[in-house]
């Protein structure tokens, strides 16, 4: 069985492009990649879907897992090459990833280091960028598009919209 951990959060596939999980190439930069994560792990946050059915929650869950997952391994300079280099995630290479490889504090302190920390005040900031942005106006389209105009559709596919927004 291959060990490369991508397998456990895409189940059933031979091969896992996370460039393409978050809807971009090997040739964007990270700032395009940080762009991305963060729209998609808006989209797919499992508070955004706590009122939807329960397979709909479950399938937002594990679009917002492996949307981290791809996060995590392209916006890290050494991992992303790594997979650029080899299309693997495994940490097994001796890059010095995980507990006893010569990190400094385990699986924890590699985490917290890797995202930056969601307060209310950053989440407002971002709020306050996103809406009434062109690419607000482009995600609506194409929620409504890809949604056939329900209201409901589009409501769970952008990122800080409320119902007072509708």
């Amino acid at each position: 069985m291959d060990e490369d951990p991508v397998f456990q959060l895409f189940p059933g596939e031979d091969h896992v492009d996370l460039y393409a999980v978050l809807g971009l190439t090997a040739s964007d930069s990270l700032d395009n990649i940080k762009k991305a994560y963060r729209k998609l792990a808006l989209l797919y946050h499992p508070d955004k879907h706590a009122s939807t059915a329960p397979a709909k929650q479950k399938e937002a869950s594990t679009k917002f897992q492996q949307v981290g997952y791809a996060y995590a391994v392209l916006s890290d300079e050494k991992r992303r090459k790594r997979y650029d280099e080899t299309g693997r995630t495994d940490e097994a290479t001796g890059l010095g990833f995980g507990p006893g490889e010569g990190d400094e504090g385990g699986w924890e302190a590699y985490f917290q280091g890797m995202f930056e920390e969601v307060t209310r005040k950053r989440l407002d900031e971002l709020k306050k960028e996103y809406q009434g942005s062109q690419e607000e106006l482009d995600d609506i389209q194409e929620a409504y598009l890809e949604g056939e105009g329900d209201i409901e559709h589009i409501m769970a596919h952008i990122p800080h919209s409320t119902y007072e927004d509708e």
